[in-house]
């Protein structure tokens, strides 16, 4: 009886190291690209070198036998300082990077944020929960080695204030045999790509680097377009003031103005 006791304990102890999680790639990776992909757009704002290639067994995530928890990877794009933005900028899609995708059903959820972060705020939850501007939720194709397209909209109005940051975040999969490794390479990038996951004991947005990670350069690349406020017609002189001009109504209404004054003028003069 003591010794199958013993057996007993040892049995549930490996049950519960089974279980727990840990930062690892993905321990079944796939063969090659596979799954729908989109044609790439031309870059229009993006932190990658290469923002085209997915490295197999390059990402981590914090899972159980590559079945994964409660995932958040997050880039943060300083719009005014390193892309040259100073007017609202309206982000339209995003193109994301999946290593692996692999649902129990064929698919699985996905939830892309936007966010407007101050650009003298740290990049944290706390900050990060009163400055959204999109949100989309998506399910998610089974696919390996590709960069897919999502639509999410939102709009930074002044990126001399405030930095635009996207999130992705998969909800725990365990439950459901669900397997999520973002798409990434090593081939170099102009800010850093951020990972966070509570039950791997990263609380918060954590550089990758930090985290012992630094070639996982998550590949991702932002699609919107600059769009300057309305104002009037401008001076085509460079740094001209606005010149005010008039509609036809405006026009028939000073006309109508002169034609009393000029009225007025005359029954006077009688």
């Amino acid at each position: 009886m003591k010794k199958l006791f013993i057996v007993a304990v040892a049995l549930v102890a490996l049950a519960g190291m089974a279980q727990a999680a840990d930062f690892t790639v993905d321990p079944n990776p796939a063969a090659g690209p596979s799954g729908p992909s989109s044609d790439l757009r031309a870059p229009n704002i993006t932190q990658n070198t290469d923002p085209a290639t997915i490295v197999a067994a390059n990402s981590v995530s914090c899972n159980a036998g590559g079945l994964h928890t409660d995932n958040w990877y997050l880039r943060r794009f300083f719009l005014n300082t390193d892309h040259g933005i100073n007017i609202q900028y309206t982000v339209t899609s995003v193109d994301l990077g999946i290593e692996t995708a692999a649902g129990a059903t064929g698919t699985q959820p996905m939830t892309l944020s936007l966010y407007g972060l101050a650009s003298g705020d740290a990049l944290n939850f706390a900050n990060l929960g009163t400055s959204q501007i999109g949100t989309a939720n998506f399910s998610l194709a089974d696919a390996s080695e590709v960069v897919q397209n999502f639509v999410v909209g939102g709009a930074i109005l002044d990126p001399m204030a405030d930095d635009l940051v996207v999130e992705v975040f998969t909800p725990e999969g365990q439950t459901d045999g669900n397997t999520f490794f973002i798409g990434s390479n090593d081939a170099g990038q102009s800010q850093p790509s951020f990972l966070a996951a509570p039950d791997c004991g990263v609380t918060e947005p954590t550089d990758t680097a930090a985290i012992g990670f630094g070639n996982m350069h998550i590949v991702m690349t932002v699609n919107g377009d600059e769009a300057a406020q309305p104002t009037p017609t401008q001076d085509p002189s460079a740094g001209g003031a606005p010149i005010p001009t008039m509609n036809r109504w405006g026009m028939l209404a000073m006309v109508g103005m002169l034609l009393g004054v000029a009225v007025l003028v005359i029954i006077r003069r009688k």
